[in-house]
């Protein structure tokens, strides 16, 4: 369950960095790339907080 909420955490995040740098005038492959890097550090960042908290 905790690993679902990482990656649900980050698709959102993703998700939100994509509307934004397209909003911002970035082009679609910019965007995609940024929504890729939000990714990883969203759902790296909740695993991580996770852990600390012994829910893994």
């Amino acid at each position: 369950m905790a690993i679902l909420i990482a990656v649900l955490s980050g698709a959102l995040g993703a998700l939100l960095a994509f509307v934004l740098t397209r909003h911002l005038g970035a082009s679609e492959l910019v965007a995609a790339g940024s929504a890729g890097v939000t990714f990883l550090g969203v759902a790296g960042t909740v695993k991580y907080i996770e852990e600390k908290l012994n829910l893994l």
